[in-house]
């Protein structure tokens, strides 16, 4: 036998495509529907009923805890085949939609809604054996049963043993109109004598895990914490936040260090790469000069060899002595250009400490 939950709201944590897929892969087998619901979606409960019909086996209905609105309805459908403990709870109620829109909106609503509450109505008078106007009388003030209620209505086949329900459905009872006492009881809730005031403040318990070390075998126990132990436990927390946040503090400024000398580091490898360039190109520039000076020298015996005079090696200008000048400066005048010869005569008497009278 498959079992199928219906736990949750039903369109959120229970959806149609979910369960009606779950039924078209068990065709052919009996299926046990456990319910623990709040309900919720009636077009989603629709498309669930539908499943529970066109179902080609037995289908057994199984209230594990509760089964309220939409997902009663649906253990309706099982009735035949259904059980619940004792303790167990059926919620009936009219449609409850949140509205919004236009006016036109609303009252299409307002339609849809009529058309839901007198469907509902349809099964519940059904199943309880009364007429549809009591049934919807009953449905606007709500119906609430217990597994013997239940079982005394016709609405369930049998009562299983007692199933304690989770205390955190009190939250939901300021939703619904008539809770029974009883079910509040069930819940495990205090159930107040007298009306509570908007002001009154759930008790607030605290507990810690601990290790107890003096036992045979170490264990680990909690225990409550009173309001006289709060202070205590409170400084425990802050000395610790204060040491997390002083190692936090710590780890960051090492942090920064360590950033601050690979900056350092990455400095002075770019100082000395620049410096290296630089003097690369301060070779460079002292080659071009010296290129251009030997290409000089070049053009100038050239100069003399097309006029028949043997070439002159040029010095450097700081190691050149002034008679090595003149005579280089002599030799360089063309005696084949126009004038040449007068050129060099005139230069022969204004050195003649060089050239002799």
């Amino acid at each position: 036998m498959k079992e199928i939950l219906i736990y949750g709201p039903i369109g959120q944590a229970t959806t149609a495509r979910d369960v009606v897929r779950q039924f078209q892969d068990a065709r052919g087998e009996d299926i046990l529907l456990r319910i623990h619901s709040e309900g919720g979606s009636v077009l989603e409960g629709e498309a669930i009923l539908n499943a529970i019909r066109q179902h080609d086996a037995a289908v057994f209905g199984q209230i594990d805890g509760m089964a309220f609105s939409m997902a009663a309805i649906i253990a309706l459908e099982v009735r035949d085949n259904l059980t619940m403990p004792e303790d167990g709870w059926i919620m009936l109620h009219d449609v409850r939609v949140g509205a919004g829109g236009t006016e036109t909106d609303l009252e299409r609503m307002l339609v849809q809604i009529k058309a839901m509450n007198a469907s509902i109505a349809t099964k519940v008078s059904t199943a309880l054996g009364i007429s549809e106007e009591d049934a919807a009388a009953k449905l606007k003030e709500e119906i609430w049963m217990n597994g013997q209620e239940a079982l005394a209505a016709g609405l369930v086949s049998a009562i299983t043993p007692a199933e304690a329900l989770a205390a955190q459905f009190w939250s939901w009872s300021d939703q619904w109109q008539n809770v029974p006492i009883e079910f509040l009881r069930a819940t495990r809730n205090p159930v107040p004598s007298e009306p509570q005031t908007s002001n009154t403040q759930p008790e607030m318990k605290l507990f810690k895990l601990f290790q107890n070390n003096e036992a045979e075998v170490p264990s680990l126990e909690l225990a409550e914490l009173g309001p006289d132990d709060l202070g205590a436990e409170v400084a425990g927390l802050q000395k610790d936040l204060d040491e997390a946040k002083a190692s936090n503090i710590a780890a960051l400024v090492a942090r920064d260090e360590n950033h601050a000398l690979a900056l350092a580091t990455a400095l002075d490898q770019q100082k000395v790469e620049l410096e290296a360039l630089h003097a690369e190109a301060i070779a460079e520039k002292d080659a071009a000069i010296e290129a251009a000076e030997n290409s000089s020298e070049d053009k100038a015996n050239a100069t003399l060899a097309q006029a028949g005079h043997e070439p002159v090696e040029v010095l450097p200008t700081e190691t050149q002595t002034r008679e090595e000048r003149v005579r280089a400066e002599y030799a360089a005048i063309n005696i084949s250009e126009r004038g040449g010869a007068e050129k060099r005569q005139a230069f022969r008497r204004a050195n003649k400490d060089i050239f002799g009278g």
